[in-house]
């Protein structure tokens, strides 16, 4: 898998060859590659936090309900 600067390299590198057109298509896509693998990570960290705060409430409930009917 190429890096950013790998990327970078060849988009310059393309449009300093004077294919401009390609240039922007390639800059487009990887803009937009970015953008959806960053949403996915941090959706992914959302999720498991929400997760997480639900088995803490469920939890919570739980105890909160043995310890009234014991008392």
């Amino acid at each position: 898998m190429k890096t950013s600067r790998d990327i970078a390299n060849e988009i310059v590198r393309t449009a300093i060859d004077g294919d401009i057109d390609r240039a922007n298509a390639m800059l487009g896509h990887a803009a937009t590659s970015r953008r959806e693998g960053s949403f996915r990570l941090r959706s992914a960290r959302y999720f498991v936090a929400a997760i997480c705060l639900a088995i803490i409430f469920i939890g919570i409930d739980a105890l909160d309900g043995k310890i009234i009917d014991h008392l």
